[in-house]
């Protein structure tokens, strides 16, 4: 008796689960019907597209640029100069048309010119030329450009799960005007007693430059950000060539005192000159200061107060 109501109960349990699965696919064998019938049986479900088709990866976002005035101080080191140490003040202003890109006006100037910053290096050269032999020396002095700078992302980090880091990534491509100085250094004293270089002679070279770089700004307010870039000057001048044995023979019997504005020099018909296109790395921090103020940036960009 305990056998035959068993039995009847998985029989109904059975039974139930088969009803069940032909429920469940029901829809899918009546859509697989109307996609048989071919276009004309198909089944239209109405849709709506989303208000954003694109909506924004950073929310709440901190910082708006559109419309608005950075003014930047500018300190910056140059790495690359084998025979000078060289610092560099200035000043940026960078207007910003969206969000994305702004134009920069910069003027820089290095002020640690003559041969109080000659280094190590150049005096060690020096010791191995004659008395009356000159090295020439560049060291830059100047640099006014005008450049495009554009921001291809904005981020936020959170260090450590402690706070939240606003910043841009940023490219900088512009062009300009340099000065350098052409310093003709001799050696004075012995050697490690009261040594030091002096100056021959300084003349001013004047070129125009190529300037691109990149970096990353961190805002630090919504009226204050710090900056952090590397950027590289590009120029192209006339030296004199050193590198074949006749030209060289040449350009010495010019004398000690001829340097690569030599080469620029229409009287001096004697000379054998090469293109170069000398480089100019400057590391720099910068504190940015924006105007106007937030609010009128989030006006101008169409965003909603927080």
């Amino acid at each position: 008796m305990n056998q035959s109501h068993s039995k009847t109960r998985l029989r109904a349990l059975l039974a139930s689960l088969i009803a069940l699965c032909v429920l469940a696919g029901a829809p899918t064998l009546a859509f697989s019907a109307d996609e048989d019938e071919g276009p004309t049986g198909a089944t239209i479900v109405p849709t709506r597209a989303p208000k954003e088709k694109r909506s924004a990866l950073v929310r709440n976002k901190f910082f708006y640029k559109k419309g608005r005035l950075e003014i930047a101080p500018r300190f910056g080191y140059i790495t690359n100069n084998a025979l000078n140490q060289e610092a560099t003040f200035g000043l940026g202003l960078t207007y910003h048309f969206s969000e994305r890109a702004g134009l920069e006006i910069a003027a820089d100037v290095a002020p640690l010119g003559g041969a109080a910053n000659t280094k190590g290096l150049a005096l060690a050269v020096l010791r191995l030329l004659e008395s009356n032999f000159r090295l020439e020396s560049v060291d830059p002095l100047a640099f006014v450009t005008a450049s495009l700078i554009w921001y291809p992302m904005y981020g936020k980090l959170t260090p450590f799960s402690s706070f939240v880091v606003n910043l841009d990534f940023f490219f900088v491509l512009g062009l300009g005007w340099s000065m350098e100085h052409v310093e003709m250094l001799a050696h004075e004293g012995q050697p490690g007693v009261n040594e030091s270089a002096s100056l021959g002679s300084i003349q001013a070279n004047h070129l125009f430059v190529a300037n691109f770089g990149f970096g990353a700004k961190w805002y630090l307010t919504r009226w204050l950000s710090f900056r952090l870039d590397g950027r590289m000057y590009v120029t192209w001048d006339q030296v004199l060539n050193f590198d074949e044995d006749k030209a060289a023979e040449t350009n010495r019997n010019l004398g000690n005192t001829a340097n690569r504005l030599t080469c620029d020099d229409a009287s001096i018909t004697e000379k054998a000159c090469k293109i170069t296109f000398p480089t100019t790395w400057v590391l720099s921090g910068t504190l940015g200061f924006w105007a106007p103020g937030d609010k009128a940036a989030r006006r101008s960009a169409g965003a909603r107060e927080r």
